[in-house]
């Protein structure tokens, strides 16, 4: 019965020990974190979507600035008219036809004042069938023309709103491009600082395979000489069973995050491709955290609370442009300019260019609606959103000021924590030591120093993940104030 439950146990361990060869033979790259980092910034598809945004805010300013442009306008009609002469009878056989044509070019352009200039040239050609008075004349005039509200839509602060409103929201496309590289980049350090995790635990648990693996070596050789029993190899073949297992955990958490990181690259998984792994440590080192400091500085540099204290802008803006719909419409319009109107093209022309009929003309236009209900709702809808955008700053603020708060307070203690953690597998290393001379000497069993090997590996891997979070929450913390950028050494182009 004996040796039949040995060779079960064998042969269980063969076939975990199998799966575990095949599992870890697996090829792997190694990264180092500004590898990860250049990589995303290549190919991450929130960055490609920031530097589309960008764009588009820069193809809306143009719109913005193109109301502007000076206008080339031009048209060339005729027409065929028939109409009674003056002296028809009341019944009246003959009408007169007249057939006109005429050419016109202006150039006309918007003021920043909301006005409109134009200057204009007309030409035309009147041709008539009159049996009175039958011929053709030709006319000619230069009219410059000019129109300007006086109430509703006077000056700068209305006209140019929508070009500062466009030049503020790429400002803000700017910040939000520059708020999505310093989350991407934070994401990017976590998830590589995970692969690191993943990495060096891995071969924690490979280093605690070996270790159970040469207990059985040594077990094996002194139940050859006779002073252990058979049975007392089981407890350290169990060991290395669940080890096995342990490993076989570890290579698939790597494999998740190695999957992790290719998503934040931008890159599609391929099945056969080889793992990712971290080819740099998690720093240890003790930094100094001055908590008033970092919100101070996150307040003032945090690109996302930047672009809200921009949004502010924008609201003030519509609500600028809104209480200018109070005012009733009183426009100005008038025009100036020489004519000519003679049988003969030159002879037209002469007389305009000499200024002998001048005309002119000029008038107001005056609109008020009664109860001005579109006006009076639209300027508190663009009040309330300003509120609104007064709301979301002053709520991102406290939000920003807890998420720094925590950060450094997760610094804290992770410092503590690797401090201590340090001191724990020195620890634990000692009393792994002299279990194992007590189990030479014979005053110590395998389940002894099995758990003595357990303990080593709980506090390495404890220290490593108190290592790995602390990497993490300094990486939230520079993320937060905008410095993550500047520490790895990116730099966003156009900013």
């Amino acid at each position: 019965m004996k040796d039949s439950s040995r060779r079960s146990i064998t042969l269980a361990l063969a076939c975990c020990a199998g799966f575990s060869t095949a599992a870890s033979a697996e090829e792997t790259k190694p990264l180092s974190v500004t590898q990860a980092i250049e990589r995303a910034v290549a190919g991450n598809a929130d960055l490609r979507r920031e530097r589309v945004a960008v764009a588009q805010a820069a193809a809306r300013e143009m719109t913005a600035e193109g109301q502007f442009d000076v206008l080339i306008d031009a048209a060339l009609d005729t027409r065929r008219e028939m109409t009674p002469p003056l002296s028809c009878a009341p019944i009246c056989q003959d009408l007169t036809l007249v057939k006109t044509t005429g050419l016109g070019l202006g150039l006309s352009r918007k003021l920043e004042t909301g006005g409109t200039v134009r200057l204009a040239g007309l030409a035309s050609q009147i041709a008539a069938n009159d049996p009175a008075a039958s011929g053709t004349f030709y006319g000619s005039a230069v009219t410059l023309s000019f129109s300007h509200p006086l109430l509703r839509g006077f000056g700068t602060e209305v006209t140019l709103a929508n070009l500062r409103k466009s030049r503020i929201q790429q400002d803000v496309a700017q910040l939000g491009r520059q708020m999505r590289a310093c989350n991407v980049l934070r994401n990017v350090v976590v998830a590589y600082w995970e692969l690191a995790f993943a990495t060096q635990d891995l071969a924690i648990r490979r280093s605690a395979l070996a270790l159970a693996q040469e207990q059985l070596r040594i077990t094996q050789a002194l139940i050859g000489v006779g002073r252990l029993a058979d049975s007392d190899a089981a407890s350290v073949e169990r060991a290395i069973a669940q080890r096995q297992e342990e490993v076989a955990t570890a290579e698939l958490n790597l494999f998740l995050r190695s999957l992790d990181l290719q998503r934040l690259f931008g890159q599609p998984a391929e099945p056969s491709g080889p793992l990712l792994a971290a080819a740099d440590a998690p720093a240890i080192d003790a930094p100094s955290i001055d908590e008033a400091a970092e919100v101070s500085r996150a307040i003032e540099a945090n690109p996302q609370l930047r672009a809200l204290r921009l949004g502010l802008r924008l609201s003030q803006a519509d609500v600028a442009t809104a209480r200018s719909t109070l005012l009733p419409r009183l426009d100005f319009a008038a025009s100036v300019g020489p004519a000519g109107w003679k049988p003969a093209l030159g002879a037209s022309f002469k007389q305009a260019a000499g200024f002998d009929a001048l005309t002119w003309s000029a008038g107001l236009a005056f609109e008020l609606p009664v109860e001005n209900r579109v006006a009076r709702g639209q300027v508190r809808a663009a009040e309330e959103d300003l509120n609104l955008a007064q709301l979301n700053a002053e709520d991102f603020t406290v939000q920003l000021r807890d998420l720094v708060l925590r950060a450094a307070a997760s610094i804290r203690t992770t410092v503590t924590r690797v401090a201590l953690g340090g001191r724990e597998v020195e620890f634990a290393q000692v009393n792994l030591d002299a279990e194992r001379a007590r189990f030479q000497a014979g005053r110590s069993t395998n389940n002894d120093v099995l758990l003595r090997q357990q303990e080593l590996k709980d506090a390495e891997t404890r220290l490593l993940r108190a290592t790995v979070e602390q990497n993490e929450a300094e990486a939230t913390l520079s993320a937060a104030t905008a410095e993550i950028l500047e520490r790895y050494g990116v730099v966003l182009k156009g900013m």
